[in-house]
């Protein structure tokens, strides 16, 4: 288990409460349907000189299931104004023998 120091050292600079990103969107169509992913990314992960979140959640209950995510988004994409977003790329679990993919980026965000 981390320390309380242990913890403000590997946030230091990020505003844990704050710095999230909303990655709500689509999946892939895939059986002849689709599911929405609502979400928010967790705190940021300092990774070298960048960052990282992860991201986890249940897609919406449609044809009869859901299906279930854990995947990381890429490191900072910087963009102007001192915000950023990050890229997202990964694949449902499996049910009812199909899976569905997303793709795109996170709600851009300041640091």
């Amino acid at each position: 288990m981390s320390t309380k120091k242990e913890v403000e050292t590997l946030y230091a600079g990020y505003d844990y409460h704050k710095h999230v990103h909303d990655h709500s969107g689509k999946t892939s169509c895939d059986r002849g349907h689709a599911h929405l992913h609502p979400g928010v990314t967790g705190p940021p992960i300092p990774y070298d000189c960048s960052h990282y979140h992860n991201l986890c959640g249940i897609t919406t209950f449609d044809f009869g299931h859901t299906h279930a995510y854990n995947a990381m988004t890429g490191p900072a994409i910087e963009l102007p104004d001192g915000m950023h977003t990050h890229a997202v790329q990964f694949e449902t679990n499996v049910v009812e023998e199909h899976s569905h993919r997303v793709m795109g980026f996170v709600v851009p965000s300041r640091k």
